[in-house]
């Protein structure tokens, strides 16, 4: 019987500290609609999130945060292009941990580029074809197809920074942050 009080424990306050997350990742993304800048920074703060539930419940559980968060980022937010920008990249924490474990390093490294880009143009071919969302690609457009091509280009280069980025929080959290942090077992 304490054996089972002790998982049902557990698994509360998982459901807690991952409604927590999702919660934290969703007010994150509101930000977006708030200051403008926001746009592409909230998107990749809120999958910062979802590192330390990866860490702690797994893969499982981390996959329901970023569901939750981008369901409401989609419904709540203002800033539809960050909704967006969150439900294609902001599960790349959950995705990076699968693209890490490819041998060699160049293979690994040629697979996240792929993403990215796919992702990027499956994103803005969405937004800008199908749902006709103004997001002022009309400026990119008028400084014409080198612009955007420049555009597409800086945005994969920033995400392999956050990749970088991502590996160096998951390090941080797990011999900084984690030591001081008790999650029941």
């Amino acid at each position: 019987m304490a054996e089972n009080r002790k998982k049902t424990g557990g698994q509360t306050y998982a459901i807690a500290f991952c409604s927590l997350m999702a919660a934290l990742g969703a007010a994150l993304m509101m930000t977006g609609g708030m200051i403008p800048v926001m746009t592409y920074c909230s998107p990749l703060l809120a999958g910062v999130l979802l590192i330390p539930v990866l860490r702690e419940y797994g893969s499982k559980w981390a996959w329901l945060v970023w569901i939750v968060t981008a369901v409401l980022s989609m419904i709540l937010s203002a800033d539809k292009e960050a909704a967006f920008f969150y439900l294609f990249l902001g599960c790349y924490p959950i995705v990076k941990q699968y693209l890490d474990r490819v041998k060699p390093a160049a293979l690994s490294l040629l697979l996240k580029l792929l993403y990215f880009a796919a992702a990027l143009g499956l994103m803005y071919g969405l937004i800008c074809f199908v749902f006709r969302l103004d997001i002022g690609m009309d400026e990119l457009e008028e400084l014409g197809r080198f612009a955007a091509a420049a555009f597409y280009l800086l945005m994969v280069l920033t995400m392999l920074i956050y990749d970088a980025a991502l590996r160096n929080l998951a390090i941080l959290y797990e011999y900084r942050l984690r030591p001081h942090l008790r999650f029941p077992k």
